[in-house]
């Protein structure tokens, strides 16, 4: 079966990626918080800086699947250019300290 650029755009209007997408972020940061809390030991600072990267990285994925769910007259997506833009410079940030 083959898939073409259609299919990807309904596919993502239809299902709640999104959503998804922040959830699995959500547990990237609060599992290995909750293990840290409950065992004292703390995680080594790469591991710590790589799950938090890729938590913003899903966050910015969710937030322009967000984005791209929206009709091109609601202004809000002005306002998620700018979320996903200040995301990016966190993200960039994060990454190259």
């Amino acid at each position: 079966m083959k898939f073409n650029k259609l299919d990807l755009i309904l596919f993502i209007k239809n299902k709640n990626l999104s959503g998804t997408l922040y959830l699995i972020a959500l547990a990237i940061i609060l599992i290995p918080a909750s293990i840290v809390m409950i065992t004292n030991n703390p995680f080594s600072s790469t591991f710590s800086k790589i799950s938090i990267g890729i938590a913003i990285f899903l966050v910015i994925i969710g937030k322009v699947l967000s984005m791209l769910k929206k009709d091109k007259g609601d202004k809000s997506i002005s306002i998620d250019i700018g979320i996903i833009i200040g995301m990016l410079i966190v993200f960039f940030t994060h990454v190259f300290k």
